[in-house]
């Protein structure tokens, strides 16, 4: 058989975030008879989605980060990995393991690739700096989004390497046919069935501005009967939030079923989705909200306007606009048929534009120029 080049792919977690979901989503759709894929992620707690990748066959190692002072050991460790399996290629995502894989990747003489997941002006100052001293190391980075990438040029990092936008993207047949057992779903969530839904799925955390999103939950239930909320996810803003609900007088009105992974239905149960976000790359929950006719509510951030356009598969607003987030929210659960056309537009442009099948390609495309141009491995470093 034709040797397979080896290709190592580091992450934070193996958990169920956007860069994760990326990663599994792209298992069945991989060249596994020219690439031997290997998947490593830093936090041991970071687990959840280990056995979905091992159920494929698919090795997986944890480098066992307990803190970010462990940094010198998570070199190590990677430096090791590598010295064992001898990976042709290494592919990191999100800030810290992109550091770690770089300085790898140098030690070894190996190519590294990078996908920038969100705006690194948004950095802590250490990361920022430690990502910008090594940027140069990266051969090919592909920013999630044009806001992205336009961060990237800002700060200078995209004239050091070659950068291009490539935009996240979904397995659009497979998100539909994740989100069935609609009627199920609503009763375990209480919902009554005359009820249209208003909802999100998100880590709950400071950037999406969910304090926000419950604001406009409350005007929304102040001005309108039949409207149930829905906010799924878990994260270090769990418990604020949920003050927050019995603060407002929403316990009636909003669910918070915590860590769902049939997030996908969730989605599918929703007539608008809706996000408040601060600054975002790319995310991955609104485009499988589109794929499955949902209109969008959302602030005018990162890659999103690069996929809705106001007016057409929903309606876009500045950050912290509260007033006009009730607003769009509103009229959509007031006119049926506007809900059904904006939902078409966006399931129509998802399938044309944002299909995973493409970004596949032009991700393997990228490793095999770049594993036909790499010199032998000598070690840059003595």
């Amino acid at each position: 058989m034709r040797h397979r080049r080896k290709i190592l792919i580091l992450t934070k977690t193996l958990n169920l975030g956007g860069a994760e979901r990326l990663l599994l989503d792209a298992v069945p759709l991989i060249n596994r008879q020219q690439f031997d894929y290997h998947f490593a992620y830093l936090l041991p707690e970071g687990n959840y989605l280990v056995p979905r990748f091992e159920a494929h066959n698919l090795p997986v190692h944890c480098l066992e980060m307990s803190s970010n002072y462990h940094f010198p050991l998570m070199l190590s460790r990677l430096h090791k990995l590598q010295t064992q399996h001898r990976f042709d290629l290494i592919h990191a995502h999100l800030p810290l393991p992109g550091i770690l894989t770089r300085l790898v990747g140098r030690w070894n003489g190996i190519p590294v690739v990078y996908t920038e997941h969100n705006l690194p002006e948004r950095l802590h100052p250490l990361t920022q700096r430690a990502s910008k001293l090594t940027y140069g190391w990266n051969q090919q980075v592909w920013a999630v989004s044009q806001g992205v990438f336009d961060s990237l040029t800002r700060l200078g990092w995209a004239q050091k390497t070659n950068v291009t936008t490539l935009l996240n993207s979904v397995p659009v047949e497979q998100v539909r046919a994740e989100a069935v057992d609609l009627d199920q779903l609503r009763h375990e969530l209480d919902i009554p069935r005359e009820h249209l839904v208003v909802g999100t799925v998100a880590v709950f955390s400071r950037q999406k501005r969910l304090l926000d999103w419950l604001q406009v939950a409350h005007q929304i239930a102040n001005q309108r009967e039949g409207v149930t909320f829905v906010l799924a996810g878990y994260g270090p803003e769990e418990a604020t939030l949920r003050a927050k609900v019995k603060a407002l007088g929403l316990t009636d009105r909003v669910r918070m079923p915590g860590f769902r992974p049939d997030g996908r239905r969730i989605l599918g149960l929703l007539d608008v989705y809706l996000m408040s976000s601060e600054f975002e790359g790319l995310p991955i929950a609104l485009l499988e909200a589109m794929a499955l006719a949902r209109p969008v509510v959302a602030t005018a951030v990162g890659g999103i306007p690069e996929v809705v356009t106001s007016g057409q598969e929903g309606f876009l607003t500045s950050v912290g606009d509260i007033d006009e987030l009730v607003r769009h929210t509103i009229q959509l659960l007031n006119n049926p048929p506007l809900r059904q056309k904006m939902g078409q537009y966006g399931a129509r442009k998802v399938a044309k534009e944002f299909h995973m099948h493409e970004r596949i390609r032009a991700i393997e495309e990228t490793y095999l120029q770049l594993l036909q141009v790499v010199p032998s491995k000598k070690p840059v470093f003595s």
